[in-house]
């Protein structure tokens, strides 16, 4: 008994020591997580406020601008409106798209979730120097579509993915499939001369 004694003891101590070490790690890796999300945001620029002191306005360099992206894929689906729209989350742009998503600031659209169609409409705003990354992987993305000939009842979504338009403008690419009842690319090509114009 009186050997079993200090291992118990020894076993509780050692246990003990454990958790604490694990709290104050667990502890420090939080601290590390706040202090580079910190480090991520960058000092724009720093203004002097009225009362003497000065203002920093803080932004990421890699920030979305959403306004941007519902005006550009608003003036996309007026012209190829998407039936039975479903709109593109991250999964689907990773999944489907097969887009990197650490290339891109952010992004909106929306594919049809009709199977007798294929239209598709997907702008992205890619992180700065991203572009044309992201325009390779749409491009790829379009090839896979147009493979896919494999059955006779799909040629016309086929036909038209083979067609589909891929524009790049800046840090923005878009992507932009007709629909089977829009199957003219000459309307979608015209609202893509300005759509990206920002």
């Amino acid at each position: 008994m009186k050997k079993l004694l200090p291992i118990l003891l020894c076993a509780a101590l050692l246990a003990g020591c454990g958790s604490s070490a694990s709290s104050a790690a667990s502890s420090t890796a939080e601290s590390t997580v706040a202090s580079e999300s910190v480090a991520e945001s960058t000092v724009e620029s720093t203004i002097g406020g009225a009362d003497g002191e000065t203002d920093i306005v803080v932004s990421d360099d890699a920030e979305a601008n959403t306004a941007n992206l519902d005006a550009a894929v608003s003036a996309l689906e007026e012209v190829n409106p998407i039936a039975n729209p479903r709109a593109l989350d991250d999964f689907s742009v990773e999944n489907e798209l097969m887009l990197t998503m650490d290339n891109i600031a952010g992004y909106k659209g929306d594919v049809t979730n009709d199977q007798a169609d294929c239209g598709l409409v997907f702008v992205a705003q890619a992180k700065p120097g991203k572009a044309a990354d992201v325009e390779s992987e749409l491009q790829a993305y379009k090839d896979s579509l147009s493979a896919n000939d494999l059955y006779a009842e799909f040629a016309d979504k086929v036909a038209l993915a083979k067609d589909a338009r891929i524009v790049t403008n800046g840090d923005y690419v878009a992507i932009v499939i007709a629909g089977i009842s829009n199957p003219d690319y000459s309307a979608i090509d015209t609202a893509l001369e300005t759509a990206l114009n920002f």
